[in-house]
């Protein structure tokens, strides 16, 4: 980035210009998202109205090679360009230009100040890691679609890309089936310990409203059914998944149940066939994420179908059916031009190496390893720095559960020690935000929003020599940015 002496006026008026090439809804939400945002941040200032300051929104190739989703930021007096070889790029660019307003705005002499001079720059930026995520656990407790979508403008304006959705536990299930509609009529919904019935589910339609919104953000929706463990809502929708079939319940209490879906049984395949095919139909992005985490394998020991599946397939134990499991639905899912998901867990199974793995064990870098070396991609999401349900400090009544992740360390994260010989593995990182503790919106922003600064930061620019004072001050600045 270069910073120029030479600054101007913030005027009244502005103009947006798009190119031929442009879509028209990329044009109009960057359109709106500038214009919108200009007036909020010099809603009390007062403004040159003899000029006009000219938009150029350029989405064309670049004269040079560039990384991906590079983008050209240029700032002259009453000439702003962007420009990039990507929609994302452009979109970047409007974030990026969102925060030298607010900078411009913020930076005031002092609250008497009547104008704003806006510093002429150029930023030529792109993102280090492909992969820049934020989680939401929506089965534990359930968040509307309002709250979804602001949600994704908080990752949008801090450049996220991914947002995992998890959307089953046992605990809730969170989407409309028209193929199996006892998932969202009985597995959405719990009788709380009170006697009282909570739950909630997004139809087809909000998911697909959810789905455009991220899109024309720049982010990628990735759902998360969770299989074969943290079950029992689909369970107690359909018990004859189970090994032992009884009157399930969706779990009201926190934990882990021990009743999981039997892994021998073909009618228990052929059910999540179907119901993966209906995830993917409805979910158009490249990535479905199946679980695999925490499931206890009790009942397969007892289970006649899962030993006879077992010893059909020469498996040599529990964990490899899990793995033959993960395989069989991964072949089915690439059939549906699908990449999965799993958590680390996966890699006991003896998984080939087609799936993404995502290591939040500890620190996760024993699972990083273990997914490099089987050659497979690889996500971080350690749960002592990136797990945005733990608290943020040791103050008495602040909310979270477990430890304490403060922000720096959330920002100190050594990337460094999830890069092995084959760098292109590791796509990148994401925080979770686990919900057992955190039951309503104000909750879980006061969890996220002063964390994701320093997530947004480290997996965007991977800065190799990190000062904190100096990052503190920045997200200071940018603290009603979001």
């Amino acid at each position: 980035m270069r910073v120029f002496k030479k600054s101007f006026w913030v005027t009244s008026k502005v103009l947006f210009q798009g190119d031929s090439a442009l879509p028209t809804g990329l044009y109009e939400y960057i359109v709106g998202e500038l214009d919108d945002f200009y007036a909020k941040a010099f809603k009390y200032i007062e403004l040159d109205d003899d000029n006009v300051t000219t938009v150029a929104i350029c989405l064309a190739p670049m004269h040079k090679k560039v990384p991906q989703d590079y983008y050209l930021l240029k700032v002259d007096p009453h000439e702003i360009l962007m420009a990039a070889e990507t929609p994302n790029g452009l979109i970047h660019a409007t974030q990026t230009l969102k925060q030298h307003f607010w900078d411009t705005s913020f930076n005031q002499i002092d609250e008497y100040d009547t104008g704003a001079d806006m510093r002429c720059l150029v930023i030529e930026d792109w993102p280090s890691y492909p992969w820049r995520g934020l989680h939401l656990d929506v089965s534990r407790h359930f968040f509307d679609y309002k709250f979804i979508r602001r949600y994704l403008d908080w990752m949008a304006a801090l450049k996220l890309n991914k947002f995992h959705w998890h959307l089953s536990d046992d605990q809730g299930w969170r989407v409309e089936s028209k193929r199996f509609p006892r998932l969202h009529e009985i597995g959405a919904w719990r009788k709380e310990q009170d006697g009282s019935r909570y739950g909630g589910f997004y139809t087809q339609r909000q998911i697909k409203l959810v789905l455009d919104y991220a899109a024309k953000r720049g982010i990628e929706v990735i759902p998360e059914i969770d299989i074969p463990g943290h079950a029992q809502a689909i369970l107690a929708a359909y018990p004859e998944l189970a090994c032992f079939p009884k009157d399930f319940e969706t779990l009201n209490v926190w934990g882990i149940s021990e009743d999981i879906l039997c892994a021998g049984k073909d009618s228990t395949i052929s059910f999540l066939k179907d119901l993966f095919t209906e995830i993917a139909e409805l979910f158009p992005g490249q990535y479905v994420h199946l679980g695999g985490d925490e499931a206890p394998k009790e009942h397969w020991k007892a289970c006649p179908h899962c030993q006879k599946r077992i010893a059909k397939h020469q498996l040599a134990n529990e964990e490899e059916l899990q793995g033959w499991l993960v395989k069989t639905l991964a072949k089915h899912l690439q059939g549906l031009d699908k990449t999965v998901i799993g958590w680390d867990e996966i890699l006991d199974g003896k998984i080939d190496s087609k799936p993404i793995v995502m290591a939040w064990r500890g620190d996760g870098i024993d699972a990083a390893r273990l997914a490099h070396d089987n050659g497979n991609r690889y996500v971080i999401c350690p749960n002592n720095k990136l797990y945005f349900d733990w608290k943020q400090s040791d103050f008495k009544d602040v909310p979270g559960a477990h430890g304490i992740t403060r922000i720096r360390d959330v920002y100190g994260l050594d990337l460094s020690k999830y890069k092995f010989e084959h760098k292109k593995l590791f796509l990148g990182g994401q925080a979770n935000l686990w919900t057992e503790y955190v039951p309503d919106n104000a909750t879980a922003k006061d969890l996220v929003h002063d964390r994701l600064y320093a997530l947004a930061e480290v997996f965007w620019s991977d800065p190799p020599d990190k000062d904190y004072e100096k990052f503190w001050r920045r997200s200071f600045e940018l603290a009603r940015f979001i």
